[in-house]
């Protein structure tokens, strides 16, 4: 009875347009009361306690390494970069979307921020060049969700700290999915364009000085997934640490190599990361709280039962939880879905002996589905402004871009391998 109270209440207040945060903590309150034998000093406890964490330290620090990057100018250099290499073939722009996303994806860490970034240069770049509207837009989100797939990733470190899996190994982990989605959405772009009748190649191959001089631009970029994965994968610091790192490295970049960050605007930069910061904190506060009382009704024993009974073959649970993660995330962000149920799918995952890296990295990439589901599509909403779209009018246009995040997810579900190789060969479970 609980259980069921806590969940209406929840969607009832995302329904009538709660933050998030704050309908997952009222709704936990509202339990709470008539729960016996409980104070809400419990509540107190979890919300603090959910948020206290070294690792989640990360995140504060990866989000203003994003904005600092962003700010530099250097996702104008991944974009050009971008073009030299993709952009003379068919669906050339569409192409340059995706590789750019991927690449800005070992920056950023964020869905939205890579959205936003990649999306407010080729979104106009693709509509002056013919494409049509609500293929920029859903395609530009689409990508998006690659970011926090591909390292670093922040949906990764809150999922590791929760859970307690290797960050490392999940960073390592989400580079062969990533790589996966952004080989599928071109194969899509390319055909897609090819039966419409847009996205023309300009015929031009680029040549060798133009790529060298591109690649020299974007270099300090691309350096950044390899000094933060470089890092965590001999030893020098840990995942947290890392994202220190990032912050002094793109502070040096922008500052003193490419000298397009000015000191005066630091203070802007740091308001908008803790803001950033701020929400995704107390989600993850207000998250646990949830979570621990879905712990204590038993909800974990209720979703094996569940599952068990839908399929009873070990290797068949993946198809229902990924119907449930995706009919969830059409609904809530990520965020919240990994911290309210995160730890009951991977105690699920430990009894029927999945490996916790390969499940916790397809349980990360699929719930990145929702963000580009309808009808609150975080990511898509964001492309959908930079764009000047309404939601409404591409909300059925991007079922075809959702298939290539279903199918990935699908294969690297029943193909462990896919996800696994890169983190045992640089990283071995020790």
């Amino acid at each position: 009875m609980e259980t069921a109270a806590l969940f209406v209440l929840l969607f009832l207040f995302i329904g009538v347009g709660m933050p998030i945060a704050f309908a997952i903590g009222i709704a936990s309150l509202g339990v709470l009361y008539f729960m016996q034998n409980t104070s809400y000093t419990v509540a107190a406890t979890r919300v603090f306690g959910g948020m206290d964490s070294f690792p989640l330290m990360a995140i504060p620090f990866f989000i203003l390494s994003g904005v600092i990057m962003n700010r530099s100018g250097l996702t104008q250099r991944i974009v050009d970069l971008a073009s030299v290499l993709v952009g003379h073939f068919r669906a050339g722009l569409a192409k340059v979307t995706v590789v750019a996303a991927m690449i800005f994806a070992g920056v950023s860490g964020s869905g939205s921020a890579d959205a936003a970034a990649i999306g407010s240069l080729m979104i106009p770049s693709m509509r002056r060049a013919g494409y049509p509207a609500d293929f920029s837009v859903n395609l530009t989100a689409v990508a998006g969700s690659i970011g926090p797939i591909i390292p670093p990733s922040l949906i990764f470190v809150i999922y590791g700290s929760i859970v307690n899996v290797s960050i490392g190994r999940m960073f390592l982990g989400g580079i062969i999915p990533g790589v996966l989605i952004g080989l599928g959405l071109m194969t899509l772009a390319h055909f897609w364009c090819k039966r419409q009748g847009f996205g023309m190649s300009r015929g031009v191959r680029a040549s060798v000085r133009e790529v060298w001089i591109a690649f020299r631009g974007a270099i300090w970029a691309l350096l950044t997934p390899l000094i933060i994965l470089g890092g965590i994968v001999t030893g020098w610091f840990t995942a947290t640490e890392a994202g220190v790192i990032a912050v002094v490295y793109s502070l040096v970049v922008g500052g003193l190599v490419t000298r397009t960050l000015h000191w005066r605007e630091m203070p802007e930069l740091l308001v908008s990361a803790a803001l950033t910061s701020t929400v995704v904190m107390l989600i993850i506060g207000t998250g646990s709280l949830f979570g621990n009382l879905l712990t204590r009704l038993q909800f974990h024993e209720l979703v094996t039962n569940a599952l068990l009974a839908i399929s009873p073959s070990v290797k068949g649970i993946f198809l229902p939880i990924l119907f449930l993660l995706i009919i969830l995330g059409a609904f809530m962000d990520e965020t919240p879905m990994i911290i309210m149920l995160g730890p009951i799918l991977a105690a699920l995952a430990t009894r029927f002996g999945y490996d916790p890296v390969h499940f916790g990295v397809w349980i990360c990439a699929t719930t990145m589905i929702g963000s580009v589901t309808p009808p609150v599509a975080t990511i898509l909403s964001v492309s959908c402004a930079i764009g000047n779209v309404p939601l409404s009018r591409v909300m059925w246009s991007v079922w075809p871009w959702l298939g290539v995040l279903v199918a990935v997810s699908i294969l690297i579900a029943y193909v462990p391998p896919l996800v696994l190789v890169v983190p045992n060969l640089l990283m071995p479970a020790r």
